[in-house]
């Protein structure tokens, strides 16, 4: 029985850069944590941007911050993951969707451990909105779950006639959070940029993981039991 190694090549081609740009956002993490000039200038950038509040921008970044919330952001997954199935009437495009929002997710806050960045000196600014003193701030949670989401989106509509309009939409919702993040001056610009860098490294890491898995499964389901190819299985390759 011969075994297909296409799959695993593929998924080394993506997954071998991906894990090397996660790695490099951990590294860069780490070094922002301990370079107190530059977070002293990103501090004096924060508080320019906290004087130029306006009410409509207010309530934006407010709402922004409650949507993309772990609560709201879990209703969120389950009803998105429950219109793919709803859709597609297959599981497989809905637990896709679930591992490349959630996984992602949940190492952006192994990283925030790892890295352990204090969040901004809050209650220094001149306008308050949201006071959340204390915590870890690299890299931003709303952001990478905000781009993990959409990500996921992006995924499972690939081949629809409005893929280039969900791609547009989400780029424009993505780059608001992390816009909003900075704006209410709960983390620092380089925390929503790296949030974004890692949720697309981490995603592609995901995914190719899912591929992989899924061409392996199909191979074992293609090997009949004296362990020849199935010809239907031959012939489609």
């Amino acid at each position: 029985m011969s075994t297909d190694i296409r799959p695993l090549r593929r998924f080394a081609r993506t997954a071998v850069p991906a894990a090397g740009v996660i790695l490099a956002v951990i590294l860069t993490g780490l070094l922002l944590s301990a370079s107190v000039g530059w977070t002293a200038g990103e501090m004096g950038l924060l508080r320019q941007v906290n004087i130029a509040h306006t009410a409509p921008l207010d309530a934006v970044a407010l709402s922004i911050d409650w949507l993309f919330s772990p609560a709201a952001g879990a209703v969120l997954v389950l009803l998105a993951a429950g219109s793919v199935l709803l859709v597609t009437r297959r599981p497989g495009p809905a637990i896709r969707f679930v591992l490349v929002v959630m996984i992602p997710t949940v190492g952006a806050d192994v990283i925030k451990l790892l890295v352990h960045r204090a969040r901004p000196d809050i209650p220094s600014l001149p306008h308050i909105l949201l006071l959340e003193p204390g915590g870890l701030s690299f890299p931003s949670g709303h952001t990478s779950f905000a781009a993990c989401f959409l990500l996921g989106v992006i995924l499972v509509t690939a081949g629809h006639r409005w893929h280039p309009f969900v791609i547009g939409t989400a780029a424009v919702v993505v780059l608001a959070t992390a816009a909003s993040r900075v704006y209410l001056g709960v983390h620092y610009p380089s925390d929503v940029v790296a949030s974004i860098v890692y949720s697309l490294a981490a995603v592609a890491l995901v995914n190719a993981a899912w591929t992989l898995l899924l061409a392996h499964w199909s191979q074992r389901r293609s090997v009949l039991p004296d362990g020849r190819v199935h010809e239907g299985v031959r012939d489609a390759r």
